[in-house]
């Protein structure tokens, strides 16, 4: 009986590895609590670098053994998760009602991370306009620093602006930044294929 009751409480623990990526939401889940701990000690600045860190483990690597391009982007997911719930940002939308999702990515490799290599994640939103913020992601090397990709990302306020958040978050109006020519460049490659899309229906 003690055998069987084994037998199931093992089979009741790897069935969610079976139909779900359980490794991403406990590392979403410990991301956001680090944020908030973050949060409590002292509020990052809405253009505030926050850095996260990682190691290219067995669930990375592809069959050249080195990170497979999809686990950059899951990595920047957190990055993002952390600088919005590091500077307020997030608590600060959830009160208000608002919501976001990712609405466009770009990303440009560089050099490949090798299995068991530590590397480092920093985000910062560089400018927003009235529909979402842009935002700057690096992965790079502990090493010797080197960039191994950079991504850029439309992130999208649903049912409130950007301006309205970072206000609400720090209680004074702030204004975004002027767009760096890579952000501007971003946009209008977005633009071009909605219309190209649209075009084609």
């Amino acid at each position: 009986c003690s055998n069987m009751s084994a037998v199931w409480l093992l089979v009741v623990l790897l069935v969610p590895f079976a139909f779900f990526d359980v490794w991403y939401f406990i590392n979403g889940v410990i991301t956001v609590v680090l944020a908030r701990i973050q949060l409590r000690i002292r509020q990052r600045g809405v253009l505030e670098e926050a850095v996260i860190y990682g190691l290219v483990t067995t669930t990375d690597v592809d069959m050249m053994f080195h990170m497979n391009n999809a686990r950059y982007s899951r990595k920047c997911d957190f990055g993002r998760y952390y600088l919005f719930a590091s500077n307020g940002l997030f608590p600060t939308m959830r009160k208000l009602g608002g919501s976001v999702a990712l609405g466009a990515s770009a990303i440009r490799f560089r050099r490949s991370l090798q299995f068991l290599s530590p590397f480092r994640v920093r985000t910062k939103i560089l400018c927003w306009d009235d529909k979402a913020f842009y935002i700057e992601q690096r992965i790079e090397t502990l090493k010797d620093n080197f960039i191994c990709a950079i991504q850029y990302c439309k992130y999208p306020m649903i049912r409130l602006s950007p301006a309205q958040l970072v206000e609400a978050t720090y209680r004074e109006p702030i204004n975004s930044p002027e767009f760096p020519p890579e952000v501007t460049t971003f946009i209008q490659m977005n633009n071009i294929s909605s219309e190209n899309l649209r075009k084609s229906l």
